[in-house]
């Protein structure tokens, strides 16, 4: 500080912080770790934030599974001289059975855990990461009120697609599907944010000023997302499943289910939703796919998943 300065120090563990040269130590510190645990769970990294992942029909080999992975983490950070920090790990059950589960010693059961600017649920309703959602998307209304006043409708706009739709975007192919309510509840800070650039008030319509501002709905925006996903995906058509010729042969086969969950996964309702697209935007190929349902759906400006299916 100012002319001093402190008395050198080795590290004698860990990376410094700060320096350029900490995240390209910290991988090469945590390089194995994901191939450490891989037998008994699986295991997502982004940068300093692990997260492990176990799963098993049966209650009981989940919990000694659970008990195994927990256990050679810690080992293998007490080998690298890493710190296994258990105030700030929580362990999160899911399932039909995860009730059933004893408690993990000196781990913190949560119902609900903040991973990566996403809320999960024991659930997975995500009602709890759309409630964060909507506070967020508030207060990015109130800043867009201020633009407005002393700036254009232009200026507006770009600050509407920095400060509220990024929020809106981020992680829609996941909660979009959880729920109509949960996708109205946006909606309605969403035609708000609307309202507010077209310098229109409550009572009028804002159908229109979602094309005149060439704007996306949050329904549209997440039947792009969760289509242009599926169509990614490795999926089969009827045709190419049997040689029976129906009109619907040329869909994709959607696999038989036995909860409603699972018909909210990304690539089912992705593809149960291009199912219902017109023949010239499912025959699209996969480089003009979004552009071309982005066009389409600026048309229309849909509120619900029932006028997507109407307009179909």
């Amino acid at each position: 500080m100012c002319t001093r300065r402190s008395a050198p120090l080795s590290v004698k563990r860990g990376v410094p912080q700060g320096s350029v040269l900490g995240p390209v130590l910290f991988v090469l510190f945590t390089s194995d770790f994901q191939k450490h645990l891989e037998t008994y769970c699986y295991s997502v990294m982004y940068a300093d934030d692990t997260v492990l992942v176990t799963s098993h029909n049966s209650a009981e080999e989940l919990e000694i599974n659970t008990y195994i992975s927990i256990g050679m983490a810690e080992q293998y950070c007490s080998n690298n001289d890493l710190v296994f920090n258990t105030a700030k790990t929580k362990y999160i059950t899911m399932g039909k059975k995860k009730d059933q589960l004893s408690e993990l010693p000196n781990l913190t059961k949560v119902e609900e855990v903040k991973h990566l600017g996403m809320t999960i649920d024991n659930r997975l309703s995500w009602n709890d990461h759309v409630d964060q959602l909507c506070a967020r998307l508030s207060s990015a209304i109130f800043a867009l009120k201020r633009i407005k006043l002393i700036s254009t409708t232009a200026a507006t706009k770009t600050a509407y697609h920095a400060i509220f739709e990024t929020h809106l975007r981020y992680g829609i192919i996941l909660w979009g599907s959880s729920s109509a309510q949960n996708l109205q509840r946006v909606l309605v800070l969403q035609k708000h944010a609307v309202r507010i650039m077209a310098g229109l008030s409550f009572p009028d319509t804002c159908r229109d000023a979602f094309r005149i501002l060439n704007i996306l709905t949050v329904t549209s925006i997440y039947i792009i997302d969760a289509i242009v996903y599926a169509s990614k995906q490795t999926l089969q058509t009827h045709r190419e499943i049997h040689s029976y010729n129906t009109r619907h042969a040329d869909n994709l086969h959607l696999p038989a289910h036995r909860t409603t969950l699972f018909t909210k996964k990304p690539s089912f309702a992705g593809a149960k939703l291009m199912n219902m697209l017109p023949h010239h935007l499912r025959n699209a190929s996969p480089n003009t796919l979004k552009r071309k349902l982005q066009d389409w759906l600026l048309d229309y400006s849909v509120y619900t998943l029932e006028e997507f299916r109407d307009i179909c």
